[in-house]
């Protein structure tokens, strides 16, 4: 009688030699002895069998948590996954949501009624020559044409384009909008205001506007021009 043992059992030399011992055994006595010692080692071999097969169950271990571990760990795995393109697209998205709200509420998009008659009234005034205290479509200086912008929309104003930039409210470029003024310094003294202008129009990459000049009268221009921006000094505002 052949036995075939399975080799992935453990500690199987032991069985291999009882029952080599015993067909040694079973040379020299008789057919009932070698009957006795052949059962022998089959109950042996069995109970090897029942051991091994007890002892070598499966690697994975049986792990039994609380629901509160339960979610602790999910919670963990949601913490380490990566972000996904949905994601991330998402984040994207709100990040624009939020720069273009925050654009439309810039100051340039302010204005009111008062402030674009003022500046109707200045635009009126393109093409009129330059002339020294001049305050007329015969003529006007730079503080003279601001002066009738104003006085026609029922406000005075200092007569000067020095005394403009004493009494207004100093304004950074991204802060101004549509009725604010610029201050020059066109003259010797590159520290002293002896220009002023109006704001006309102010978007993201350009900011216009309307004044008298010595050469070519009541003109607009913009802050892109390399003369102007040159001689800028300061922003301002009266309300």
């Amino acid at each position: 009688m052949i036995f075939k043992i399975p080799l992935s059992y453990p500690n199987i030399s032991i069985p291999l030699f009882l029952f080599r011992f015993c067909e040694r055994r079973t040379n020299t006595r008789e057919n009932a002895n070698k009957n006795h010692c052949k059962n022998s080692v089959a109950v042996l071999l069995l109970i090897l069998l029942f051991l091994g097969l007890t002892s070598c169950g499966s690697s994975k271990p049986s792990v039994v948590t609380t629901k509160k571990e339960a979610a602790e760990n999910n919670d963990a795995r949601a913490v380490s996954r990566p972000r996904t393109n949905r994601t991330v697209k998402v984040a994207i998205e709100k990040e624009e949501e939020q720069i273009e709200r925050i654009t439309n509420e810039k100051s340039y998009a302010e204005t009111n009624d008062f402030i674009n008659k003022v500046v109707e009234n200045a635009m009126s005034y393109q093409g009129v020559k330059y002339r020294y205290g001049g305050t007329t479509s015969k003529g006007m200086d730079c503080s003279g044409l601001i002066g009738a912008a104003f006085m026609e929309a029922g406000k005075t104003m200092p007569r000067s384009s020095r005394t403009l930039s004493l009494v207004a409210k100093g304004l950074d470029l991204d802060e101004v909008r549509k009725g604010d003024f610029l201050f020059f310094a066109t003259g010797k003294n590159k520290r002293q205001v002896n220009h002023v202008a109006l704001i006309t129009l102010v978007t993201p990459g350009e900011i216009e506007f309307i004044h008298s000049t010595t050469s070519r009268g009541v003109i607009t221009s913009t802050l892109n021009e390399a003369y102007w921006i040159n001689a800028f000094l300061r922003a301002g505002r009266i309300d």
